[in-house]
């Protein structure tokens, strides 16, 4: 079950999320990942070179989660409850070693008065039993921002015991790197538009 937080980060996604090259200055502040039988929890933060309306345009860009995140295979908005609240779907197909998963998250997504951004896994609709997610989106300076998430889940597939925790909090923080420098490059690209 270890993988699983690693392609749960995704999530972004939200996203995880969810940090890439030259010009660009995303650092990762935090990055943890811990297993308890089945479930896990993990927390990031990433502080990335861009204003903070911007940021929160691409991580809430829900039909686009493809562009800070590779392994996203498809994200879509599948209900809008309120100008608060969303149905989100998300398919991620990550692999590790020789082992690849796909993994779907239907999720109710909040977000709520102070401006941070809650996700609840719909288990019937998911192959995850439980999760839920908090992201923080706040501006460090003018020109700096910190996406920070916190998350626990609970898949509902078997991972196989070869991957050990070692290669997946390796793998973990990779992600984590990657994805800040897309938010960070999509940021800078939507700001500019």
């Amino acid at each position: 079950m270890r993988a699983v937080g690693q392609l749960a980060f995704l999530n972004l996604a939200f996203l995880a999320a969810s940090v890439f090259c030259g010009a660009f200055a995303a650092e990762v502040k935090v990055s943890t990942i811990e297993f308890k039988g089945k479930s896990y929890h993990y927390q990031f933060a990433v502080d990335v070179a861009a204003p903070v309306d911007a940021v929160r345009s691409v991580v809430t860009d829900y039909d686009n989660l493809k562009r800070i995140n590779n392994d996203v295979v498809e994200s879509e908005v599948l209900e809008r409850y309120d100008d608060h609240r969303l149905k989100r779907r998300m398919w991620i197909n990550h692999c590790l070693l020789v082992f690849c998963f796909d993994l779907i998250f239907v999720e109710d997504v909040e977000t709520l008065s102070n401006g941070a951004i809650r996700t609840t896994v719909i288990p019937r609709e998911s192959n995850f039993s439980d999760g839920e997610s908090l992201w923080h989106v706040e501006a460090i300076d003018a020109t700096t921002t910190r996406v920070s998430v916190e998350a626990h889940q609970t898949p509902n597939f078997w991972i196989p015991p070869v991957i050990g925790p070692l290669v997946f909090k390796r793998a973990f923080v990779k992600e984590v790197r990657e994805t800040g420098r897309k938010i960070e490059r999509e940021a800078n690209r939507v700001g500019s538009e």
